[in-house]
């Protein structure tokens, strides 16, 4: 059985070879444990990535809230 992963460096295909996950595209070698490290932490960029883009949207929503609250309690 043939363990093919991605690669975190460039994204290709990295394939198990004992000890080894080694990339088919560029070449880098991680031990098993290296490449969970540099997996996981790729996943923590995602994942902060998304929070942020989601506060920036979810300021977006209260400055665009706040404006048309204030411009329709202006006309009383």
């Amino acid at each position: 059985m043939e363990i093919i992963a991605k690669c975190p460096e460039c994204g290709g295909l990295a394939k198990w070879n004992s000890p080894f996950y080694v990339c088919t595209v560029c070449g880098l070698a991680l031990r098993r444990r290296e490449y969970e490290r540099m997996h996981d932490k790729q996943k923590e960029v995602v994942y902060d990535a998304q929070i942020t883009e989601n506060e920036q949207d979810d300021k977006k929503r209260r400055k665009e809230r706040d404006y048309l609250d204030w411009f329709l309690g202006s006309k009383k």
